[in-house]
């Protein structure tokens, strides 16, 4: 009896950073999921950034509550990466249920960006963003 489970330990460690790894592609909390799709428009992963998102997002303007969201296919996101590449870095963050709301730097154009994401099933089905404004100023009058 000893024996089997020394074994069963031994093994053990061997089997858990494929768990792991499995666990963390799998999770759906929804700031996971946006943490993810950053990650992968910062290392310029197209593949990785669109099997983020649902096959049909919803997007709208933050400046223009008037109009209709636009209905588009997961990003390309090729363009950013080209030189000059955009990078996201997250400033701030407020998760209410699937709703994920980020202040961004774009480290490359020296600005801030207010983004809303609405997560479901593991897949990013509306995103709502401000324009850009000026790094170090507040997102807020």
């Amino acid at each position: 009896m000893r024996w089997s489970f020394k074994l069963l330990l031994a093994m053990a460690p061997a089997s858990l950073p494929d768990t792991m790894g499995a666990q963390a592609a799998a999770d759906t909390l929804p700031e996971r999921v946006v943490d993810r799709a950053y990650e992968a428009i910062n290392r310029c992963d197209s593949t990785a950034f669109k099997a983020l998102n649902a096959p049909v997002v919803y997007g709208s303007a933050l400046e223009d509550t008037t109009a209709a969201p636009r209905r588009r296919g997961a990003q390309d996101i090729s363009g950013w990466c080209k030189t000059p590449k955009v990078r996201f870095k997250m400033i701030r963050r407020i998760v209410l249920g699937p709703y994920v709301v980020d202040e961004q730097a774009v480290v490359e154009r020296g600005a801030s960006h207010l983004d809303i994401f609405e997560v479901r099933g593991g897949k990013i089905v509306h995103e709502w963003e401000s324009d850009l404004y000026p790094a170090g100023k507040p997102s807020r009058p």
